[in-house]
């Protein structure tokens, strides 16, 4: 069967509860948004902390290194200017005692630098001898500067050749310097800070817990304030609605509106011709009889209490997809989707039974009210609804000259 289309016709993006709905999507995204923006930002803060204080102790144990053991690593020449040496007779002693000396800083690894980019010791021998060129780490440090960076490394060697797993180490590189601050080359210590994960880790997430309460505490604030907003929006575009497309009087669908729906199931009509063997769609038009003589005898008053209850029945007596409305006065209008010529007159029949049968009351009196209808049917041909309420009107007419409260159809000619 063709059914009417849904009484809300307001387009999608103007309907409030769309907007609502677009809202907490929106407001979702962002908060979601901002806390992984967060999050990597305070992860970033925390190990730039971190790797500042890191780099502040490496910059204090390299000055250590060369108070206690600078006999070992530089040299004076002839003129008493200090260089960086490193004698092959003194290397056993130097690592021992770097090992020794450096136990107690979390130090896993330490190399040292020529000017040359060359390492002239590591607590791993393999390393001594490498020249490193193209680290542009190291030339920084050789320039002056001290360099730092936070890494995570599978496996590490500690100083006590200890193979360690999982390994969060800031690298720093520490420029030596003479003792009148002539770069003679560079440390590369190797700190692990991984015993401070867990401290970052719970840190970051407390940040972000309380930031997430604090997104969510505003955005439930500014979802109370605008669904109630939306609310009264929806409201007001309902009412506006109902104003639009209703008789104020009877609630019933305004001649304007039920022509508009007479429109578009026409076109579903034409479009249906070609799935549907047969498609119709049945039309209905009814008056009230001497209605005038009602408003005369009784009042005004009770002419629209008969009005709405004459509505109040037809309604009830149509299907749910049939539409109904007041076409003018005291004449009404029905559009029966699916309806064939005989379909139309069996209801047509029941809603003159329906109103007659029990009388209405009103203004304190009961009235028995009658009605006439004509019926027809709109042809899937019939490019609108004006032939269809043509040959109503004259169902209505002949009715209404047979004496009233019947009803009568006017055949397609």
């Amino acid at each position: 069967m063709l059914r009417a289309s849904p009484g809300n016709t307001q387009p999608q993006g103007t309907n409030p509860r769309s907007l609502l709905r677009l809202m907490i999507l929106v407001a979702s995204l962002s908060i979601a948004f901002i806390i992984a923006g967060a999050t990597f930002g305070i992860q970033q803060v925390y190990t730039a902390h971190l790797i500042s204080e890191a780099e502040g102790d490496a910059v204090d144990i390299s000055e250590l290194i060369l108070v206690h053991l600078g006999q070992l690593i530089l040299r004076a020449d002839q003129g008493g200017k200090e260089e960086l040496v490193i004698d092959a007779n003194n290397r056993a002693e130097l690592d021992r005692q770097l090992r020794t000396f450096l136990r107690p800083f979390d130090i896993v690894k330490i190399k040292i630098y020529d000017l040359e980019h060359k390492i002239v010791h590591c607590t791993d021998p393999a390393l001594i001898g490498r020249v490193d060129e193209g680290n542009r780490r190291l030339e920084n440090a050789l320039a002056g500067n001290n360099d730092s960076k936070f890494e995570t490394k599978d496996a590490v060697l500690d100083l006590a050749e200890e193979k360690k797993f999982d390994v969060d180490v800031v690298e720093c590189y520490v420029p030596i310097r003479s003792a009148q601050g002539a770069i003679l080359g560079s440390f590369e210590l190797y700190l692990d800070v991984t015993r401070f994960r867990q401290e970052i880790g719970s840190g970051v997430r407390a940040s972000i817990g309380i930031l997430t309460l604090i997104l969510l505490a505003v955005f439930a604030a500014s979802f109370l304030v605008v669904r109630k907003g939306t609310r009264q929006l929806e409201e007001a575009q309902q009412a506006l609605q109902r104003m639009a497309t209703t008789d104020p009087l009877t609630g019933a669908y305004n001649r304007g509106e039920i022509l508009s729906r007479a429109r578009e199931e026409i076109s579903r009509l034409q479009r249906a011709c070609e799935k549907l063997a047969a498609p119709s769609m049945g039309l209905i038009m009814l008056d009230i009889d001497h209605f005038k003589k009602i408003n005369d005898s009784y009042g005004h008053l009770a002419g629209d209490q008969v009005l709405r209850e004459l509505t109040h029945r037809i309604k009830l007596t149509l299907r749910p997809y049939d539409i109904f409305g007041r076409y003018g006065g005291e004449e009404f209008l029905a559009l029966l989707p699916g309806t064939t010529l005989d379909g139309s007159r069996g209801v047509a029949e029941r809603l003159r039974q329906v109103v007659g049968q029990s009388p209405f009351t009103a203004e304190g009196q009961n009235l028995q009210v009658t009605i006439s209808l004509g019926f027809a049917t709109i042809l899937p041909e019939e490019p609108d609804l004006t032939e269809a309420l043509r040959r109503a009107d004259e169902g209505l007419y002949q009715a209404k000259n047979s004496g009233r409260d019947r009803v009568c159809g006017a055949v397609p000619g």
